[in-house]
């Protein structure tokens, strides 16, 4: 069984550079942490039900994230998740072996087959119905991940096309950075999961139905012939600034006993250096 492992959440909205680099230099020094993870979107969100609100400034997931690898010195870090439909396949990969490349093999791939129809409307990005952004989505993991292991990749899809497309500079990570999809739909996103990820995210709050969905998951990995210990999972666990951070103790706990292996704190706004130490302490205790 893969030992539990703990990271953060932290924007990047409604926050400013300076706060939010020196979290992520706190929480580079407590080795509890092993890995920091950003989200993607061009607007904050209020909630939950998550609404976007168009004042809420938010700075792209991306460029924080590499900002954010380059000031630290040991934390891996991560976007997620990435909706994909921002960003065409090839440029998205090239983005990840680069970062990949100047982390000195830092970087993890969240990867998401988005969701905001508001952010897609503002800015002229087609998102498409479910079944498309899936098709999509399936599309951009297969090139992704096959353009990061240093193949030739042609390939005619409806969504992405190329044609002898290879990346001559690749980041130290073999045969590339790990994959890490978010999503809980068990008809594809699962499978996809089983497929291609080294790390999968569960979007939610329920340990009941984390178990649930693991155990599709499984199922899905039985298909394939793949072992699904060779897949971590991650949880997100969340508290107000009015609680005290032991309450995550109780809550990570919870993830961990339905199986999740890596525990993912959510801040609350406005997130201050301050708050990373205590959260921390507090989850020393279930180690």
């Amino acid at each position: 069984m893969a030992k539990t492992s703990f990271g953060i959440s932290t924007g990047p909205q409604a926050i400013e550079w300076p706060q939010l680099r020196d979290i992520w230099k706190v929480a580079d020094e407590i080795t509890l942490f092993e890995t920091g993870w950003v989200n993607d979107h061009f607007y904050g969100f209020t909630g939950p039900p998550f609404l976007p609100d168009v004042e809420q400034g938010s700075a792209d997931g991306w460029m924080t994230l590499a900002a954010l690898l380059h000031e630290t010195k040991r934390i891996r870090g991560g976007v997620l998740v990435t909706g994909v439909h921002f960003r065409s396949a090839g440029v998205l990969a090239h983005m990840a072996a680069t970062l990949d490349w100047s982390s000195e093999g830092r970087l993890d791939i969240g990867l998401g087959a988005g969701w905001s129809l508001e952010e897609c409307s503002a800015f002229g990005i087609p998102l498409g119905s479910i079944g498309e952004r899936l098709d999509r989505f399936e599309e951009y993991v297969e090139a992704l991940v096959h353009l990061l292991e240093g193949k030739i990749v042609s390939m005619a899809g409806n969504h992405v096309q190329f044609d002898q497309a290879k990346f001559t500079l690749l980041g130290p990570q073999k045969p590339h950075p790990p994959i890490c999809i978010g999503g809980n739909g068990e008809k594809r996103t699962l499978p996809l999961v089983a497929k291609y990820a080294q790390h999968w995210n569960y979007l939610g709050v329920d340990p009941e139905e984390l178990r649930q969905k693991l155990e599709v998951l499984q199922q899905c990995c039985e298909n394939i012939g793949r072992d699904p210990a060779e897949i971590r999972v991650s949880g997100k666990v969340r508290y107000s600034a009015s609680e005290d951070p032991k309450v995550l103790q109780e809550r990570a706990e919870k993830m961990i006993q339905a199986g999740a292996n890596i525990v993912i704190v959510s801040f609350p706004r406005p997130t201050v250096p301050s708050m990373i130490e205590p959260v921390a302490d507090a989850l020393s205790e279930l180690m």
